[in-house]
C-alpha cells in the first residue's frame, strides 16, 4: 500500500512540475538543500550552526569569523556535493566508486585529503559494530557495488541498502554519514524520485535502525523509516506546487 502511495505521489508532483513555472521548481530544491544541508550536518551531534546560519551561509557563500570555520566548509561543500549529485543524475551518470569517491572529495574540501579509503582501524563511538578492518575496505567496496549493480529489490529498498552499506564499512575516516544520506539521494533522483532529508528531531530513531541493519542484517525497519519520510517529504513538495 505505501508502494503504491508513494507511487501515486511520484506521478502527481511529476505531473505538477511539468506545469509550473521552473523557477518555482527552483526555489523548492533551493529551500530542499538549506533544510537538508542543516540536517545532514546537525544529526552528527556537532554543528554549531542554526539553521538561520546555515541559510545565510548558503545564500551568501561567505565564511565569518563569528562562527566556527570548519563548520561553514562543512555546509559549503555540503551544498556544493548535492548540486554536483544533481548535474550527474540530470546527466544519467550511474553511481559509480570515481563518483562517490569524487563526492567524498568535494564533502571534505579544504578540511583534509577526501576521496581515499580509510587506512587504519576505527571503532564508532557508542555503537555495538565494529567497522571492517581497514584491509578489508577495498574488497568490501567492491562488493558493495557488485551488490548495488545486482540487486533485486525496489528502488527505495537499494537506495536504504546503500545507504546503510557505507555506514557499516566506513570506508573513510571521516564524513561517511553525510557521504551516505548523499548517496541515498544520488539513487532516488536517478531513478525519478525527489529527495528527502532526515530530520534532526528524529535522529534516535534513524540511527537505531542504522544500528538494527549492521549488527541483525535486517533492512526492512530502516526502509520503512525512509519510506515514511519520503511520503511526508511529497506532500511538502505538493502543497508548494499546487500553492
Amino acid at each position: 500500500m505505501d508502494k503504491d502511495l508513494l507511487e501515486v505521489d511520484k506521478l502527481h508532483f511529476n505531473e505538477l512540475r511539468d506545469h509550473v513555472e521552473v523557477d518555482k521548481f527552483e526555489r523548492l530544491m533551493k529551500e530542499f538543500i538549506y533544510q537538508f544541508t542543516y540536517d545532514s550536518i546537525t544529526i552528527e551531534g556537532k554543528n554549531a550552526l542554526s539553521q538561520s546560519d546555515v541559510k545565510n551561509l548558503l545564500c551568501k557563500k561567505v565564511i565569518v569569523t563569528q562562527l566556527p570555520e570548519r563548520e561553514q566548509k562543512e555546509a559549503l561543500n555540503y551544498q556544493k556535493a548535492f548540486e554536483h549529485t544533481f548535474k550527474l543524475v540530470t546527466s544519467r551518470k550511474p553511481l559509480s566508486e570515481d563518483i562517490l569517491k569524487d563526492l567524498h572529495e568535494i564533502l571534505v574540501e579544504g578540511i583534509f585529503l577526501g576521496g581515499q579509503y580509510r587506512k587504519v582501524n576505527i571503532q564508532i563511538k557508542d555503537s555495538m559494530h565494529q567497522p571492517p578492518d581497514y584491509v578489508k575496505v577495498y574488497d568490501r567496496m567492491a562488493k558493495f557495488f557488485y551488490d548495488l549493480e545486482h540487486f533485486k529489490g525496489s528502488t527505495v529498498q537499494k537506495a536504504c541498502f546503500a545507504h546503510a552499506q557505507i555506514f557499516k564499512i566506513y570506508p573513510f575516516l571521516e564524513g561517511n554519514g553525510r557521504l551516505a544520506r548523499l548517496i541515498l539521494n544520488y539513487i532516488l533522483l536517478y531513478e525519478g524520485y525527489m529527495p528527502l532529508s532526515v530530520p534532526v528531531s528524529l535522529k534516535d530513531e534513524y540511527l537505531e535502525h542504522i544500528d538494527t541493519f549492521k549488527e541483525e542484517k535486517d533492512l526492512a525497519p530502516f526502509v520503512g523509516f525512509i519510506k515514511k519520510l519520503l511520503l511526508d517529504a511529497y506532500e511538502t513538495y505538493i502543497y508548494a506546487l499546487e500553492n
